[in-house]
């Protein structure tokens, strides 16, 4: 998915342990009434808590904007 990290250091308390969270139970889904979805990823810093970046698992599934 990223083979580099966006974020390498948190910007509320300095901290360099960056963690990797998933979100699988609300859905960001492809269409408006669908129930197929996508998996949100976070990245969290392992100091402070506080979430620093967060994306889909799988943006090539969502269709291009009109």
């Amino acid at each position: 998915m990223m083979n580099q990290l966006p974020v390498n250091q948190c910007r509320y308390c300095g901290g360099r342990d960056i963690r990797v969270g998933w979100q699988s139970d609300a859905l960001v889904t492809f269409k408006r009434n669908g129930l197929l979805g996508n998996r949100i990823k976070f990245l969290i810093c392992g100091n402070c808590g506080a979430v620093l970046y967060q994306c889909v698992a799988e943006p090539h599934r969502f269709p291009q904007a009109r």
